[in-house]
């Protein structure tokens, strides 16, 4: 170490060659002394280090010999959870379920589970219940099944037939805000020539029976559930459908509480709160969503009586759900989840954007809601921005590799790489053909 020059100086001057020896050598000494003892502490550190290593290790041993002790190990082996692989999800219309679906689309992507996909689309058969025979002609189909998350109108026992062991979930939202959503989104202001609160005065003050011809329409979450059109009306029968499902589902998330829900979710998967994580999915603009009166809030609530009863059933057992968990608890948990979107949203997400300004894996089913433009120089960004329909044609594509690579005759053609890269080109005129089918049946 040198000294400072004035220090340097008047220590120079204040000693004899001897004396500047002497201090010279004490200096050493202390030197030597204070590595020495900064030595003897790692030692006697790493010693104790050591020796609790083995205590544990001695308990252990002991613990093997005590047959309390052994109980003790076998209830801790048996409460403690194994992160969830299969899971059937009843995907209903309008309340959050897409973003859901993204989360279960990217676990099941990132730890190569097995999908149940419809065939042709990213929906199954939307006239009928869900049948076996859908799913049991996939070329990957005798790999078995570990995710049902696309949508469909639901039927437990054949979902059963293909996830025996799955966690089952659904996610319902209020009646009202659920039918004003779908209202819009599939274009019924201009098929009924009439916004939602002149619907309400004009057909559900008469409560007006679900409309045969339309693919969404009255008490919806119940259809979605599997509700027969004939039973949506009978009183004792949509009580006796909702015991049904509380038999049903492990858990219901309520949209209103959705981050709450996440939490929950997690904790019932045994997941990671980064595996909730999320952007928010079909979205709608600002300019169209309805503001209803409370006036037509009211009749709308009369009107969709039997989702009524299905929603406030699960919410007050949504509640009961959060009691169980911690209040407390659940509200640190919830604003981590939020601080991680947040970050998410951050690193991601360049602009919230219609149709107009999205590639095609990132375009919205519906020219009514928002996506995202991605910063794709970030590799793990784009599949929270991916929409529905092109994350179906990717999981669809990785099934078909994973069969030993017997490709459909499409990828026979042209392989599996310019597939993919044609998927992409071709969405969006997929799309769009797709609507205007949707909206040539509708008007029939």
């Amino acid at each position: 170490m040198k000294l400072r020059r004035p220090f340097q100086k008047l220590f120079m001057n204040s000693f004899t060659s001897e004396k500047k020896c002497v201090c010279y050598i004490w200096m050493f000494c202390l030197m030597i002394t204070g590595i020495f003892s900064f030595s003897v502490q790692v030692w006697n550190n790493s010693a104790n280090y050591t020796r609790n290593q083995q205590q544990v290790a001695d308990d252990l041993v002991n613990c093997t010999k005590s047959n309390s002790c052994k109980q003790k190990i076998q209830n801790v082996m048996e409460t403690a959870c194994k992160p969830a692989s299969k899971i059937a999800f009843a995907k209903v219309h309008k309340t959050g379920s897409s973003t859901l679906q993204n989360i279960l689309l990217r676990n099941g992507l990132e730890n190569d589970l097995n999908f149940a996909l419809p065939e042709s689309s990213w929906m199954f058969n939307s006239k009928k219940p869900f049948d076996i025979i859908e799913v049991s002609s996939l070329p990957w189909a005798h790999l078995g099944f570990d995710l049902f998350i696309f949508h469909s109108i639901w039927n437990y026992d054949e979902v059963k037939k293909i996830l025996p062991s799955a966690i089952y979930i659904t996610i319902l939202r209020n009646p009202v805000d659920c039918y004003e959503s779908n209202y819009v989104y599939m274009n019924l202001q201009n098929i009924f020539k009439m916004d939602i609160n002149e619907f309400a005065k004009r057909k559900a003050s008469r409560n007006v029976s679900r409309n045969l011809k339309l693919p969404i329409g009255k008490n919806q979450q119940l259809f979605d559930l599997g509700v027969p059109r004939d039973s949506l009306e009978n009183n004792a029968l949509v009580k006796e459908k909702i015991k049904e499902f509380d038999k049903q589902f492990d858990l219901v998330l309520i949209a209103e509480h959705f981050d709450e829900g996440l939490v929950l979710l997690a904790d019932k998967l045994c997941w990671d709160l980064r595996d909730v994580r999320y952007l928010r999915q079909n979205a709608r603009k600002l300019e169209f969503v309805s503001d209803i009166s409370s006036e037509s809030r009211s009749m709308l609530s009369n009107w969709l009586w039997a989702d009524s009863l299905l929603y406030q059933h699960f919410l007050s057992k949504f509640n009961t759900e959060v009691s169980r968990f911690g209040k407390e608890k659940l509200e640190v948990e919830v604003e981590r989840l939020r601080s991680m979107n947040k970050v998410l949203e951050q690193e991601c997400v360049l602009e919230v954007a219609d149709n107009t300004k999205l590639g095609s894996e990132y375009r919205m089913a519906a020219p009514t809601v928002e996506g995202y433009v991605i910063d794709e120089t970030k590799p793990w960004c784009p599949k929270f921005g991916f929409s529905e329909p092109y994350f179906y044609e990717l999981v669809k594509q990785k099934m078909y590799k994973r069969t030993d690579n017997s490709l459909n005759p499409i990828t026979k053609k042209m392989g599996f790489a310019s597939l993919s890269s044609q998927v992409k080109q071709n969405q969006q005129e997929k799309q769009q053909i797709s609507t205007k089918t949707k909206m040539k049946k509708i008007r029939l």
